[in-house]
């Protein structure tokens, strides 16, 4: 991360809006925050304390993808997934209560201006680092389709919540054999997918493997979010890399091996 971008990173004090469940899994939480609404780019992420102003149980803040903003009326939203104690007691929270956002900080997704056609390729629970962007390059005049890869047709990332100009293809068995066509029609793709799954598509597909076409967001935990408890790094061709500062997103080339 460079100097002015760690500048960025704030601590704010934000009123959750609404919170919508859009599954028995996962609830979209829509936040005030104006100045974080005009810094924060595709794939930054928001660290948010999961329990009461006055509690510290649990300790740590839990990272988020930012998965949409709205500038004009200074809000940003969040898709969060229950999973452990934060999670859930986030998703419950209900609107008017005050949260605690560290951002926007790490490094995200990144466009040539020669790009016209955005392929975006998600798995399960991954699609929220993507979003974002899909909205972003539809500011920009960029034909943007995602295809996503989940159990079954029931638990898809409901398509209402994408702008109506996003191609949106779901798939319920292996991305690899099918993204043949997606890739020979695309100038760029941007993956949130597992290491494996980066691995396969890098291994498979000749046009993946160029030097600035694919990134992917990197596996790994975020603890402080700052790069200050050293504990995310990962190993990439160049040595390794703080996956929370330098991260989450680097070029695919940069990070199979």
């Amino acid at each position: 991360m460079k100097m002015d971008e760690m500048l960025m990173v704030r601590l704010f004090s934000a009123e959750l809006i609404s919170t919508t469940p859009i599954s028995s899994e996962a609830n979209l939480l829509t936040v005030h925050i104006p100045a974080l609404v005009q810094a924060v780019r595709p794939g930054q992420y928001c660290m948010i304390r999961c329990c009461a102003l006055q509690a510290y149980d649990p300790l740590l803040r839990r990272p988020f993808f930012v998965h949409s903003v709205d500038r004009a009326a200074g809000l940003c939203t969040f898709l969060i997934y229950k999973r452990g104690r934060g999670s859930h007691w986030l998703a419950s929270q209900p609107a008017g209560t005050l949260l605690e956002v560290l951002g926007p900080t790490g490094h995200g997704w990144s466009l040539s201006s020669t790009v016209r056609n955005l392929l975006l390729i998600a798995e399960e629970r991954q699609l929220a680092s993507l979003t974002f962007l899909a909205q972003e390059a539809l500011l920009q005049e960029i034909a943007v389709t995602i295809v996503y890869q989940c159990q079954s047709v029931e638990e898809a990332y409901p398509p209402a919540l994408l702008a109506p100009e996003v191609e949106y293809h779901v798939v319920t068995d292996t991305l690899i054999s099918g993204i043949a066509p997606y890739l020979s029609w695309s100038d760029a793709t941007c993956c949130s997918v597992s290491h494996e799954t980066a691995l396969a598509l890098y291994n498979r597909y000749e046009r993946i493997r160029s030097k600035h076409f694919a990134q992917v967001t990197a596996e790994g935990h975020f603890l402080c979010g700052m790069g200050l408890c050293l504990l995310c790094d990962v190993e990439t061709r160049s040595g390794f890399r703080l996956l929370c500062r330098e991260g989450p997103v680097f070029g695919l080339h940069e990070l199979v091996r």
